[in-house]
């Protein structure tokens, strides 16, 4: 059988998603997950696969990963090998068939989140102001000015950028096909900081033009720790959920709002996700 699971993490003490040697990572903790649980005996007979790659830092309540295995999966195992700090949990999971590969998802979306008084105190911009900036990115555009870059083709389309405030947070929520490195992160950092660029750079859409002769805008991309990877959504899949993964992210949470341990601004959007109640 091959499973498709969908999986909540914090990337703060992980050097990124994708497995390395020697190197600690949330790709390479999955893998030992499920060889520790016996659903997997190593990562490349079981053909295991991840559809994102997530930086250094960056969470997620829905990246997803996909392997075959001869066990019926149990995600109370899988979660029972992994770490005490509960910074990886497997909540849902689905059956798909021999040949799937979770990399080709229809769209995939991203929060980042800021608190609300921090982006208006520091970076005097509105709600309004913001999605307004924001609507700019909307469509296909060459994004060369607005990644880090790679081999890949800068020309991209984005969907949807949704910008709202929930739990005294905005929440820019960017939805595409697929995404360049650092693209979110380095759209969030131009719009934040757009009061304070030249009047040539306040020209976004020239910005976007691939004709555009600027080499750089030289700003720095946004810090990861505010990033969420929330969902890859593929057609016709139909997840079944944990009970008590949910319970345990959200007992997880729920600790680290009365210790003070993380930025409660992220942990306010993962807690208002997993739908919990003050008497959870």
């Amino acid at each position: 059988m091959r499973y498709l699971v969908r999986v909540f993490y914090e990337g703060k003490n992980y050097y990124g998603y994708q497995r390395q040697p020697n190197i600690t990572t949330i790709e390479g903790n999955i893998i030992t997950m499920l060889e520790k649980s016996k659903h997997i005996q190593n990562a490349k007979l079981s053909n295991f696969r991840s559809a994102s790659r997530t930086d250094k830092s960056v969470n997620a309540i829905g990246n997803v990963f996909a392997f075959d295995s001869g066990k019926k999966i149990i995600l109370d195992q899988i979660n029972a090998a992994g770490p005490s700090d509960k910074s990886i949990i497997c909540w849902a999971y689905s059956e798909v068939e021999d040949a799937f590969s979770p990399k080709f998802s229809k769209w995939k979306k991203y929060w980042y989140v800021l608190p609300s008084n921090h982006v208006e105190k520091t970076f005097n911009l509105s709600l309004e102001e913001l999605k307004n900036l924001c609507s700019v990115f909307e469509g296909k555009h060459d994004f060369r000015l607005f990644c880090r870059k790679d081999h890949r083709v800068t020309n991209r389309e984005i969907s949807k950028i949704d910008v709202f405030e929930k739990n005294d947070n905005i929440v820019c929520e960017f939805i595409a096909q697929s995404f360049l490195w650092e693209q979110i992160r380095r759209i969030v950092s131009y719009v934040l900081n757009f009061n304070q660029l030249s009047e040539e750079l306040q020209d976004t859409i020239h910005l976007l033009n691939p004709d555009n002769q600027i080499e750089e805008i030289n700003l720095a991309p946004a810090d990861p720790r505010n990033l969420i990877l929330v969902e890859h959504f593929y057609e016709n899949i139909k997840w079944i959920e944990s009970e008590k993964a949910t319970k345990s992210i959200l007992k997880k949470l729920k600790i680290e709002f009365l210790d003070f341990q993380r930025d409660l601004s992220i942990n306010s959007i993962l807690y208002n996700f997993f739908r919990v109640s003050d008497t959870t």
